[in-house]
């Protein structure tokens, strides 16, 4: 029986070519949001729609046959061009369309900007979804890469793919956050003497200002680190501890708890906070509707800067 000569859609395409480049379903469905069932199944229908078993399980892996092979090495470098073509002749309408916005960002960016983007989606785009990954500069190009999120936003460093697209939002400067019952910070010393928190996503003590300390012949003592800014909210209400955080999280934090904030006495410089974005969703009016609601909810934390 011949191959048909319809293709599978782009969705279909794109599983195949994680399914190639993972030798494993489960690790596939993952790069694309699906659950192992829907993963299967979409092997299911490439192998009907290639009349190949694409695939063949040797081990705990996936052995790739030679058709697949062929497959792969026409259709891998051309996928983002053809998904490229077709977005660009797909209108969007926010009030009626559905969508799945895929988000990547640091930390800090998705504990600040959730709230009004999200806010802004349920009003503007009632039936379009949205997944946010939280990833940090080693993690979150390599999830633009691969296509795991279409748009990333926070530190991103100079690793982006060689395709993305990206704008700097913002030069965040860091802000010291504490229980307002507590005296201001008055000099370094005082800084050095306070006890401090702060969020380390890898579970260490040490950061970019005890960096800067050890250069100065000083040094601070942390007490408690935490995983993620949110926490800081839970913490720092109530207690004598300090935390120095960039301006945007300084914000969000006052909004859901009651601190005072002011400039510390020694602070790394101002970190670029930039948009990115693959090629192949430069032209989407969809992505570039959601590239917009990302901007705005970003930036309107105080105004472009």
């Amino acid at each position: 029986m011949a191959t048909s000569d319809r293709l599978p859609d782009l969705n279909l395409l794109r599983l195949f070519v994680a399914l190639v480049e993972e030798r494993h379903v489960t690790r596939a469905g993952e790069r694309l949001f699906l659950s192992q069932p829907a993963a299967s199944g979409g092997l299911k229908r490439l192998r009907e729609q290639f009349q190949d078993p694409l695939l063949v399980r040797e081990g705990h892996e996936l052995r790739v046959t030679g058709r697949a092979q062929q497959l792969y090495d026409s259709i891998a470098p051309r996928l983002e061009d053809l998904a490229a073509a077709l977005h660009a002749a797909s209108p969007f309408d926010p009030a009626r369309d559905s969508r799945t916005f895929r988000l990547g960002c640091t930390d800090a960016v998705a504990y600040a900007i959730l709230p009004p983007l999200l806010a802004r989606l349920r009003e503007m785009a009632p039936w379009c979804q949205l997944t946010v990954r939280v990833g940090d500069v080693r993690t979150l190009p390599g999830l633009l890469l691969h296509g795991e999120i279409g748009t990333a936003l926070g530190y991103l460093g100079e690793e982006l793919p060689a395709n993305a697209r990206i704008r700097v939002l913002r030069h965040a400067q860091w802000v010291l956050v504490r229980d307002p019952a507590t005296p201001p910070v008055s000099s370094i010393e005082d800084f050095c003497a306070r006890q401090h928190a702060m969020v380390t996503p890898r579970g260490d003590l040490e950061g970019f200002v005890d960096a800067l300390l050890r250069q100065q012949g000083r040094s601070r003592r942390v007490v408690l680190g935490v995983s993620s800014f949110g926490l800081l909210s839970v913490a720092l209400p109530g207690s004598d501890l300090v935390a120095t955080v960039p301006d945007f999280v300084a914000e969000r934090l006052k909004l859901r708890v009651s601190l005072s904030s002011e400039a510390p006495p020694v602070a790394p410089p101002p970190l670029p906070n930039a948009l990115a974005w693959s090629d192949a969703e430069d032209r989407d009016p969809a992505e570039r509707w959601f590239r917009h609601q990302v901007t705005d909810a970003f930036t309107g934390v105080f105004g472009r800067s």
